[in-house]
């Protein structure tokens, strides 16, 4: 740094302390950008795993261009998270930063040195210049990180296209249910009509024994006879309408 011509107050030192600070805050969030990127790569990899899992093991022959196709593209997708990692990482490993040391207030011989308004300047200058060329650097990763993530998620979303076909395509058709055998069907009604065909056969069968029927016992089967008959139109036609309605 050249030696100034004119004195250096107060307010250049100022000034020349705030370009320093400019280029410690820039860092910082430059940082800090690298950081959160680094944090939705490793949101991505899992990600990009399950659908990597998903297409080899639940996708069948006949899908066999849209499984290539999705293939292909997480391939690419890796590839550019891959490079965004590297970036990330390369961000985030820079750690060369530029200040004022022992060196600026101790001689060579360990003495102090007097105090100097222009040095302690041209000290600030220097170091906020070396600092920002290193913060441009640190700014190329981190571009480089942005780019190449962008990319992953773009082609990871395009991957998912075929996927959806795939999965969409291979759903279960309903399967078909024949029943074989005797079939019980327990109904309320089926049952009051199981229980008075029971009752009448026994009461049939006492008056074969007795030998003899009295016309109240014949008048008795015959209501009952009757409401038997009631009871079975009424499951027919409760089994009429619900086949009319399937």
């Amino acid at each position: 740094m050249p030696d100034p011509e004119i004195t250096v107050s107060e307010p250049h030192v100022k000034q020349c302390q705030w370009i320093f600070d400019q280029a410690v805050a820039r860092r910082n969030h430059l940082e800090q950008k690298a950081q959160a990127t680094f944090g939705l790569m490793l949101f991505l990899v899992p990600l990009l795993a399950a659908l990597f899992v998903f297409v080899i093991s639940k996708s069948s022959t006949s899908h066999a261009s849209l499984r290539l196709s999705a293939l292909a593209i997480s391939i690419v997708s890796s590839i550019f998270l891959v490079l965004g990692f590297l970036s990330a990482t390369r961000a985030i490993k820079v750690r060369a930063f530029e200040t004022l040391y022992l060196q600026s207030v101790i001689d060579e011989s360990g003495r102090f040195k007097e105090y100097s308004a222009g040095d302690h300047a041209r000290g600030l200058l220097y170091c906020a210049s070396m600092n920002e060329a290193m913060n441009d650097h640190t700014a190329q990763f981190v571009k480089g990180a942005h780019i190449m993530t962008a990319a992953a998620v773009i082609t990871a979303a395009l991957a998912a296209i075929p996927v959806t076909f795939m999965f969409s395509s291979s759903r279960a058709s309903p399967a078909e249910t024949k029943i074989v055998g005797t079939v019980n069907v327990s109904l309320p009604q089926v049952n009051a009509i199981r229980d008075d065909v029971t009752n009448l056969k026994k009461d049939v069968n006492r008056l074969l024994l007795s030998g003899q029927a009295a016309d109240d016992d014949v008048k008795r089967l015959q209501e009952r006879l009757g409401r038997l008959d009631a009871k079975l139109e009424k499951v027919q036609q409760a089994t009429s309408a619900g086949s009319a309605g399937k």
